[in-house]
C-alpha cells in the first residue's frame, strides 16, 4: 500500500515529523541529564576532599591543551558534517568529515592517555595522593564518555552505509548534540582542575 503524499496544510497547528521529538532525541537528552548529575556528584566530591589537610595539588600536564584543541575540531567536523548531511544525505558526501570528526576524537583519546603518561613519568600515580587519583578518575570517565560516543558514531555510519541515508541527517545531529556536550563537561573540568 503506497503512502499518501504529504500536502501543504493551512493548519497553523501543524507540524511536519522531522520537527517532532523522536524517542531517540529524548534519549540522548535523558543520557546528557545523567551523566551531567553523575560529573556533578563527581564535582561535590572533589571540593569536599579539597578541604582536608592531605590535599596536594597536581600541575596538570600541558598534553591537556592539546586534548581540548582535539575536541574543539572533532566538534567542529561533525557540527560541518551534520550540516552537510542536511543537504546532501548520502554518507560519501560526508565520508572525509567524518574521517577527520573520527580522527580528532581518537586524538583527544590518545593525548589524554599522553596526559596520563606524563604524570606516572613525575611519580604521580593513581594512589600518589588524591588529586592525582581525582586527576585520574575525572578524566578517565571523560574519555570513556567519548569512545562511547565514537561507538555511537560507528553504529550511524554503519547503518546509513546499509541503506538507510535518510536516516543519516537525524542521527548526526543527535551525535552532534552529544560531542558538544562531552565538549562542555570537559571544559567544565579542565577549569575545575586548574582553578582548584
Amino acid at each position: 500500500m503506497n503512502k499518501p503524499l504529504q500536502t501543504l496544510t493551512q493548519d497553523p497547528d501543524a507540524r511536519y515529523a522531522s520537527q517532532r521529538q523522536t524517542p531517540t532525541s529524548t534519549a540522548v537528552w535523558l543520557l546528557i541529564a545523567v551523566i551531567t548529575m553523575f560529573f556533578f556528584l563527581f564535582t561535590v566530591a572533589y571540593r569536599i576532599r579539597m578541604t582536608l589537610p592531605d590535599w596536594q595539588a597536581v600541575n596538570e600536564p600541558w598534553q591537556l591543551a592539546v586534548s581540548t584543541v582535539m575536541l574543539v575540531m572533532s566538534c567542529v567536523t561533525i557540527h560541518l558534517c551534520y550540516r552537510k548531511s542536511a543537504l546532501l544525505p548520502s554518507l560519501r558526501a560526508s565520508h572525509t568529515l567524518l574521517i577527520w570528526s573520527v580522527a580528532f576524537t581518537l586524538g583527544f583519546v590518545f593525548s589524554q592517555l599522553w596526559a596520563w603518561q606524563a604524570l606516572l613519568s613525575a611519580n604521580l600515580g593513581v594512589g600518589a595522593n588524591p588529586a592525582a587519583s581525582f586527576f585520574y578518575l575525572l578524566t578517565g570517565l571523560h574519555g570513556l564518555h567519548v569512545l562511547g560516543g565514537l561507538i555511537a558514531l560507528s553504529w550511524v555510519v554503519f547503518h546509513a552505509g546499509s541503506g538507510h541515508r535518510n536516516q543519516l541527517y537525524p542521527a548526526l545531529r543527535l551525535c552532534t548534540r552529544y560531542w558538544h556536550f562531552l565538549l562542555f563537561v570537559w571544559l567544565f573540568l579542565l577549569g575545575l582542575l586548574r582553578l582548584t
